[in-house]
């Protein structure tokens, strides 16, 4: 009778797995997708792009999307850019998103979290006109600190739920024993509760690394001749009568490239940090 139980519960276990697998293979079907689509539109020919029916596999590979990319805009001022960009307001997201989730964890700060929830539901395109007319009236459109501020409206909200719950695991014990060996409130946030949750700070600060250097609507508005942006590059493919598909899905590729490598590389301490945090 025990075999017969444990055989049922290893074959429940085993459909659950292949269950589980199923799911996550049609959530990443449509992703995977657009990302073959794209790359291999990359490496076409103009009169394959637009081929009917479509021509997956069965063409001739060229490299000369990549060129004209590379020949037609400054990439490595581009990315540059977006890389000073992504730094500066995924650090600047975590130094005020610390202590801010540090705060309504510790202290119960509801209206605060509030606040910062209304902030991030309200679309991204909301803040755009309102910044625009902030940085003109300052003389900052187009300058590398109204794209860092610009985005925090992405990597503060995000840097701070996700911390929350890091914070709010840790036990209160840790706290009290911080304050009766005399450590003040802001000793006890340095040396005790950042060091505790050094996984969830790696994890927002990659993230929010991430969502800036994805960001488009901000950059397009607010970016000059000198501080573009990757993604806003690609609008050097757009033309008022044409679109040049090969360049523009070169150049798509190649900005996606360093964000997967990034998620590859540090998947795992992604998965860690976000479990960590979700356990109290």
């Amino acid at each position: 009778m025990t075999k017969r139980v444990l055989a049922d519960h290893v074959a429940a276990q085993r459909l659950r797995a292949i269950g589980l697998g199923i799911a996550v293979l049609v959530l990443l079907l449509p992703a995977a997708f657009v990302f073959f689509w794209m790359a291999s539109s990359s490496l076409k020919r103009g009169v394959d792009i637009y081929s009917i029916p479509p021509k997956w596999l069965d063409f001739e590979p060229t490299l000369d999307n990549y060129r004209v990319a590379f020949e037609r805009t400054p990439f490595v001022k581009y990315a540059a850019n977006s890389l000073l960009v992504g730094l500066g307001s995924s650090a600047l997201g975590l130094l005020i998103g610390l202590p801010a989730a540090y705060a309504i964890a510790r202290y119960n700060q509801r209206r605060l979290a509030l606040s910062l929830l209304t902030a991030r539901l309200l679309p991204g395109i909301a803040y755009i006109v309102p910044f625009f007319l902030l940085f003109t009236q300052l003389r900052m459109n187009g300058t590398y600190p109204a794209l860092i501020l610009a985005h925090l409206v992405v990597t503060l909200p995000l840097t701070v739920y996700i911390m929350i719950n890091f914070f709010e695991g840790l036990p209160p014990e840790l706290y009290d024993a911080a304050q009766i060996d005399g450590a003040s409130r802001i000793q006890t946030f340095l040396r005790v509760a950042l060091p505790l949750t050094k996984p969830g700070i790696a994890t927002s600060g990659v993230l929010a690394f991430i969502f800036s250097w994805n960001d488009f609507k901000m950059a397009l508005v607010l970016s000059g001749s000198e501080t573009r942006t990757l993604p806003v590059a690609v609008f050097n493919f757009v033309h008022e009568a044409s679109l040049e598909w090969g360049p523009m899905m070169a150049y798509a590729t190649i900005i996606s490239i360093p964000v997967l490598a990034l998620t590859v590389f540090v998947q795992k301490h992604i998965v860690t940090g976000m479990t960590m945090g979700s356990v109290k």
